[in-house]
């Protein structure tokens, strides 16, 4: 009878209230903990996307994406302050890295090598050049021509000026016109000095030469 009117002073109403705000209470701290974890999730996400950036971002470096660039170039290369030749070109880009040092002229270069007086004495034409700075050569390639003061056109797909020992030089096929002479020259090997002045054919050889031989300057 106690137990009976006992309970007759918990309706049933308030047992029921106290059973849903123990559940709220519950669901709360469930859902406080599904937000915990999802915050934990998204900054975990966050981290490994960052690092997944940053090794793409790695994929996608160019390894050789130019320190440098410059635009209608003028420059003149000295020795002991004696200004040997000139350089032009439309377009330049330099490279430096622990692999490579290097200067590109990806559309053409004109290069006028200078006496004492800064007169030219020939000029050095190429659709494109590198210059390694490692080993202080030029690279000329396609479509290259030598002049000199005498008018005298030197035509082959490669020459390479040595700066250390002043020398240009090439073993691909050469053409040489000299107006003056009336005769042209044809061989394979080249080497001349920087005014192209005196030269040496390494190979000549004269008959019936091949049109494509000539053309392939490119």
């Amino acid at each position: 009878m106690f137990f009976t009117k006992l309970c007759s002073n918990f309706p049933d109403t308030e047992i029921f209230n106290i059973k849903k705000s123990k559940f709220a209470f519950v669901n709360d701290l469930l859902n406080l903990m599904k937000g915990i974890l999802f915050i934990i999730f998204l900054a975990a996400s966050l981290f490994s996307c960052q690092r997944d950036m940053t090794e793409v971002d790695k994929l996608f470096t160019f390894q050789n994406r130019p320190d440098e660039k410059g635009l209608n170039v003028k420059s003149f290369y000295s020795d002991s302050a004696v200004v040997y030749f000139m350089l032009e070109s439309i377009e330049m880009f330099t490279i430096r890295n622990k692999n490579e040092n290097y200067i590109e002229y990806p559309k053409g270069i004109k290069i006028s090598f200078l006496d004492r007086k800064r007169n030219p004495t020939s000029w050095l034409t190429a659709d494109r050049a590198i210059n390694d700075l490692n080993v202080r050569k030029f690279i000329a390639k396609g479509n290259v021509s030598l002049f000199n003061r005498n008018n005298d056109k030197l035509q082959t797909a490669e020459l390479i000026w040595d700066e250390q020992n002043e020398k240009l030089f090439t073993n691909k096929f050469v053409k040489i016109t000299q107006p003056s002479k009336g005769d042209t020259l044809y061989g394979y090997g080249f080497e001349s000095n920087s005014a192209f002045s005196e030269f040496e054919i390494k190979k000549k050889f004269s008959g019936k030469v091949i049109e494509n031989m000539i053309s392939d300057f490119n």
